[in-house]
């Protein structure tokens, strides 16, 4: 993992060989050699007789738990990855009826939509568009979630908002020719879709979410174990 998160390669690049390892590690090939047998188990590298080893498909577990609501950027780092974010969208809304049913506000109160597209590693992972209640994050600015900044990390230090529990739904559906293209996937395709309703521990709604994820990147668990705090 070293080797890998040093040079920054990315999905199905090249691994060097492991005389070229040993060397720059400074260590024996055995060791080499047991390291990338464990990196191709927990799937982190793919080796083939054709064309040797390669950093796998970067590969995304999103934690579905009513009991706790876990960052993006916890479930990307806690697959191995490093997490990324490009701002897509940031305005203010008047809320139609779902939302406003989700977030328990009237119909056309003000709604701040945060439309991001998420990486890991670099590689697109899904398309995530938040909505949150303007009365509850007064002054949140655009400018704040700049640099990758976690959304929930904000919620909590600025506003004293705790993303506690949430109801999910996920669904299949077919993705359109601009998701298709922020996701590098073909239009038309069918893709997980991911609906979500953040609370904080007394139950008031924070977050309204609807994210479209990338069918080969991105996968589902109810473990919340394999979350790093």
């Amino acid at each position: 993992m070293r080797l890998v998160r040093a040079e920054g390669l990315q999905s199905g690049a090249k691994v060097p060989s492991e005389r070229a390892l040993a060397l720059q590690l400074g260590i024996s090939r055995m060791t080499v050699r047991q390291g990338i047998g464990n990196l191709v188990r927990a799937g982190v590298l793919e080796r083939d007789s054709t064309n040797g080893t390669r950093v796998a498909n970067v590969s995304v577990t999103r934690v579905i738990d009513s009991r706790r609501a876990f960052s993006m950027s916890q479930m990307v780092r806690s697959s191995g990855a490093r997490p990324g974010s490009q701002l897509l969208i940031f305005a203010l809304d008047p809320a139609h009826r779902t939302v406003a049913a989700q977030l328990r506000i009237e119909p056309g109160a003000p709604v701040i939509t945060i439309r991001r597209l998420r990486t890991a590693d670099g590689s697109p992972i899904c398309i995530e568009t938040s909505r949150l209640p303007q009365a509850l994050v007064p002054g949140l600015m655009a400018e704040d979630l700049a640099q990758n900044a976690s959304l929930y990390e904000l919620l909590k230090d600025r506003y004293g908002l705790h993303p506690a529990d949430r109801d999910s739904e996920i669904s299949v559906g077919p993705v359109s020719d601009e998701d298709a293209a922020l996701l590098g996937v073909a239009a038309g395709i069918n893709v997980l879709l991911y609906n979500s309703v953040v609370r904080t521990a007394d139950g008031v709604p924070v977050e309204s979410v609807a994210s479209i994820n990338h069918p080969q990147r991105v996968v589902f668990s109810t473990d919340a174990a394999r979350i790093i705090p």
